[in-house]
């Protein structure tokens, strides 16, 4: 297994150190196996997007990983940078556990995506309009400095 020092943030390309809070959170992360993980990058504040398992220099070839994404949308809410899913024991209910937004409707969804673009164009950036709803880009084709936009924007 590989030593956890440092990492180059994936958003600006800088090396910076891992704290031990970050680095037990990975080994955790690649022990359940977590496909995808999130660090915050202490240089340019972004998140630095990482892969648990080959950070620490585990292949595991043989073994899938299930991945169910079952994110829908970036969070149309001022300032949040989490995403919108549908919740799993509650057909037609969804939310966001960063910031802890319900919707009770697909539709109430789309209308604050529609004020969230009104107030700050740019959001039109992650959001596809197709007649009446939405569908979100690819995640990783969210543009560069999206998150860092978005968390500037309540202050």
């Amino acid at each position: 297994m590989k030593e956890l020092d440092k990492r180059i943030c994936s958003a600006c390309g800088q090396e910076y150190k891992l704290t031990d809070k970050q680095k037990n959170e990975v080994i955790a992360a690649a022990k359940r196996h977590t496909p995808n993980f999130i660090l915050n990058c202490p240089l340019c504040h972004s998140l630095d997007f990482v892969h648990p398992a080959e950070m620490l220099g585990i292949e595991e070839p043989h073994q899938e990983i299930e991945q169910t994404d079952s994110r829908l949308f970036c969070c149309p809410v001022e300032g949040c940078i989490g995403f919108v899913e549908e919740d799993e024991d509650v057909k037609g209910l969804y939310g966001c556990s960063e910031c802890g937004t319900e919707w009770k409707s697909i539709n109430a969804i789309y209308r604050d995506i529609e004020k969230i673009i009104s107030k700050y164009p740019y959001r039109e950036e992650v959001y596809k309009k197709s007649g009446n709803a939405f569908k979100s880009v690819p995640f990783d084709k969210i543009p560069k400095g999206y998150y860092s936009k978005v968390q500037k924007e309540d202050e």
